[in-house]
């Protein structure tokens, strides 16, 4: 090893640094243009991977605050399926024992989701007897009553219950400059019961 590195101090006379310089660059590097351009370009490669991060990162973000907030709206939407399910299958179940089948739907769904505001709730009932079908609402919040449908209730008629509640997404998706976009929409469940 000591042979071959005398060697080659002998053929560089002297000069061994520039030497291996010029080793180390592309061949007609030092002469062209194009070959001072790709050697600056490899120079300063250690600060990519912060450049794609600080690109990336915040499409990440606003794809995993999307995915968040789509699972939220799923299980809301869920809880309020269920919350309307019950409570038809309950009124439809209770015909001739309720006065005012509107205000019980109203107070059954609204006690099985206690978080939720009740002035973002509309309610809509269909009651259908021998003369036809009798629709009721759509009203907003506390305010749904229909003492008349009591009546209207006939055994193994159906009876349909549309319940929507205004659902408010993550602000992400709302905030534009100047914007417009309203950051809700609504979460809307219809279930169908046989009075019994």
């Amino acid at each position: 090893m000591k042979i071959n590195l005398s060697r080659h101090r002998r053929k560089g006379s002297g000069n061994f640094g520039a030497i291996h310089a010029r080793g180390t660059l592309e061949p007609g590097a030092e002469r062209s243009w194009r070959g001072r351009i790709r050697n600056w370009l490899r120079m300063g490669e250690e600060g990519n991977a912060l450049v794609e991060l600080a690109f990336v990162a915040p499409i990440m973000m606003v794809m995993l605050t999307g995915l968040a907030s789509f699972a939220m709206a799923l299980y809301s939407y869920q809880e309020l399926g269920y919350a309307v399910s019950s409570a038809a299958q309950q009124v439809g179940a209770e015909q001739g024992l309720i006065t005012d089948p509107c205000a019980t739907l109203e107070s059954d769904i609204t006690s099985a989701l206690p978080g939720w505001t009740v002035s973002k709730f509309t309610f809509t009932t269909t009651i259908t007897n021998s003369s036809g079908p009798n629709t009721f609402g759509p009203l907003a919040g506390t305010a749904f009553t229909c003492t008349s449908g009591a009546s209207d209730m006939t055994l193994n008629e159906p009876m349909s219950v549309t319940v929507s509640y205004q659902y408010s997404w993550f602000s992400i998706f709302t905030w534009r400059p100047n914007s417009t976009f309203t950051p809700s929409g609504n979460l809307t469940v219809t279930e169908a019961v046989l009075v019994e």
